[in-house]
């Protein structure tokens, strides 16, 4: 959580979002509509026509150094993902919801950039000219050489037939000079969770001011990926669930440590601690590496994030639908898909999609425990330690004298 992070290290990262922005050197925004139908026959395709990862060494202006940068691309140039080096984070351009997405992996934070209309992010754009120069290999993958011309800066580009750039080299539209050339290529089709916000991240909203920090905005169930998870309800009464819906609220006090994955392959995953009282009906969240925790009032639909160190909370609704309360169980479409043992307990997967649309098998205990989320195949959340006892009604007590800091709303 924001709240956790100190003065200097909101600078950094406020400066490291503002880069993030830019991406590599040799991109840049322009205002035009995707293209259709090549109906040039020396004009390439804009963008990849299916998923590829693409791993280049990049230089930019002066510099003697290549940096190392994977990008993923997916949705026929609809979508496209580029993380940093060193794990630093990532920006996604999600050209579907008009919108971009900016992660920073040591803080756990992102940003969400509306963009407008008819504004797409591309390496190249059907403005500028293009005089074809034969072919080579690049990446052991053929591809046709161009000379492209804009209305600042040149070019010299190697584009496979599929519009993936294996090589680029010049001058981009706001006059950076550097050069862009694949190491690989990966035709793997890619997840949608890859070009989403990072599970287990806080929302911020980036500063108006220059010397302003990031303000958290209203969580999600990215910021509290814990929120028990609720099921679209039956659409067709023909649509007959074949036995009862598993319980998704714990049915008894618990104490469950996560591992939740990390948004980038490589990173690893960190640890949250959920710990929930019945009688309480509230929830408690400790994130690892994190000096703030999460108490959610599902009772009285309030979240409160605290700070002891530094005397503060954040109070605000609680995200998420309305939860089932103890022995109900929930009335949406949950279907069987079989068995597992997590963390020493067996649970029971129910395939499901949330009230977000996405699909989803969650794993849980015949007593509403959930111990695993797997999503597009990829397991977002796992339990690694399951303790059943009783929880102390402190622990979700909000400790007094502590100063307000009100969420700022995107």
């Amino acid at each position: 959580m924001l709240l956790s992070l100190e003065k200097n290290e909101n600078k950094r990262t406020t400066a490291w979002f503002r880069r993030m922005l830019v991406g590599l050197g040799m991109i840049s925004f322009v205002n035009i509509g995707i293209a259709q139908e090549n109906k040039n026959l020396q004009h390439p395709p804009i963008m990849p026509t299916r998923d590829a990862t693409v791993v280049y060494a990049v230089q930019l202006g002066n510099s003697s150094l290549f940096q190392q940068t994977k990008i993923y691309f997916s949705g026929q140039g609809q979508l496209m993902r580029i993380d940093g080096p060193n794990n630093i984070g990532m920006t996604v351009i999600d050209n579907i919801q008009q919108r971009a997405i900016i992660a920073m992996n040591k803080s756990r934070i992102y940003a969400i950039i509306p963009r407008k209309a008819g504004e797409k992010m591309f390496f190249l754009d059907e403005t500028m000219q293009f005089e074809r120069k034969g072919s080579e290999r690049v990446a052991d993958i053929l591809c046709n050489k161009y000379k492209v011309t804009a209305k600042t800066g040149k070019s010299d580009v190697c584009i496979t037939k599929d519009g993936v750039i294996l090589k680029q080299e010049g001058k981009d539209v706001d006059g950076m000079e550097g050069t862009m050339t694949a190491l690989s290529v990966d035709y793997t089709p890619i997840p949608a969770a890859m070009f989403q916000p990072p599970i287990g991240y806080q929302q911020v909203q980036l500063p108006k001011e220059k010397n302003q920090n990031p303000v958290p905005v209203k969580p999600d169930s990215n910021s509290q990926p814990l929120v028990p998870l609720q099921a679209k309800p039956v659409e067709s009464e023909h649509n007959i669930q074949s036995e009862p819906a598993p319980f998704v609220t714990p049915q008894h006090d618990v104490d469950v440590v996560y591992a939740i994955a990390g948004p980038m392959p490589g990173l690893p995953p960190f640890h949250q601690r959920m710990r929930w009282s019945v009688s309480e009906w509230k929830q408690r969240i400790d994130s690892q590496g994190v000096d703030t925790y999460m108490v959610t009032d599902y009772r009285n639909k309030q979240l409160v994030v605290v700070n002891e160190a530094l005397k503060k909370k954040t109070t605000m609704p609680a995200p998420g639908a309305s939860i089932t309360a103890p022995g109900v169980r929930p009335s949406g479409d949950y279907v069987k898909v079989g068995e597992a043992t997590i963390a020493g307990a067996t649970c029971t997967d129910w395939h499901m999609i949330d009230t977000d649309g996405n699909p989803n098998d969650v794993c849980y205990t015949d007593d509403g425990v959930m111990l695993r989320v797997t999503r597009n195949n990829i397991p977002l959340v796992v339990a690694i330690k399951v303790n059943r006892s009783a929880q102390p009604s402190n622990l979700f007590q909000i400790p007094s004298g502590l100063k307000e800091l009100a969420p700022e709303k995107p």
